[in-house]
């Protein structure tokens, strides 16, 4: 099965890792409409679950990154909406973000776990909010943690799911993704070989490499065959696919 984003959308993929993030703080609406600006396909967004039921975009599963402390899943969301995300910028809720953005550009959702384990019901939260919005066929899924995607895969047998893959959860990876009906392996972008990219590629897996700013890293990516990059810089990446070839 091969990637499937939008109609129209180019090939390859320019996903903005957290938003426009290497110019506005991550992981916020700043972020996200700077992304749409500079003509990503596609942004990717952290899930998270405060104490009190809401899900909330930020990147770690403590709040230390934020001048908080302690772990959001013992957080209300009152106290993780008054933690500052970069220059001034409040956490946005994942309601938020998809009112603001989910009618400009499709979204990765990364599916986080909490200090003790997975945020229980966020698998069905964040199905529920795009199937509410008609936007199941452009969203992509994605964790680390096999549980999350069986657990989305159980709940909706036409979820996009991708499995990402870290270098100390490296092995098995095509197996596991089989495992879950994924449609994309996003390998860190050192575990992107062209033996891993070719292997994925006959399981019929599209392979989205993270997270890849330098643009000669960019361009050996694309040239073995990445179907797509995560990158902090979408509009760096958008102007190296627009370079005429030779």
């Amino acid at each position: 099965m091969g990637p499937r984003v939008s109609a129209g959308a180019q090939h390859p993929l320019v996903i903005a890792h957290r938003g426009a993030s290497a110019q506005r703080p991550e992981n916020t609406l700043p972020a996200y409409a700077l992304a749409v600006e500079q003509r990503a396909d596609m942004i990717e967004i952290d899930l998270h679950r405060t104490r009190d039921g809401a899900v909330v975009i930020t990147h770690d599963e403590t709040l230390e990154h934020l001048g908080g402390r302690g772990a959001i899943e013992d957080a209300s969301f009152a106290a993780v909406r008054a933690l500052d995300a970069g220059d001034g910028q409040r956490i946005p809720t994942l309601d938020e973000v998809l009112d603001a953005f989910a009618t400009q550009i499709p979204f990765n959702f990364e599916l986080k776990r909490g200090v003790r384990g997975a945020y229980a019901g966020l698998e069905a939260i964040a199905l529920e909010a795009v199937e509410r919005r008609g936007i199941l066929g452009q969203t992509l899924f994605s964790s680390f943690f096999d549980p999350v995607l069986a657990e989305l895969r159980r709940l909706c047998p036409t979820a996009r799911i991708a499995l990402l893959v870290q270098p100390r959860d490296q092995e098995r990876s095509l197996e596991r993704a089989r495992a879950v009906g994924a449609e994309a392996l996003n390998p860190w972008f050192g575990l992107a070989t062209p033996e891993l990219i070719a292997a994925a590629h006959a399981e019929g897996l599209a392979v989205y490499p993270y997270t890849v700013d330098d643009e000669d890293a960019m361009q050996r990516l694309l040239e073995i065959g990445a179907d797509g990059l995560f990158t902090n810089h979408p509009e760096r990446m958008r102007r190296l696919l627009s370079r005429p070839p030779g």
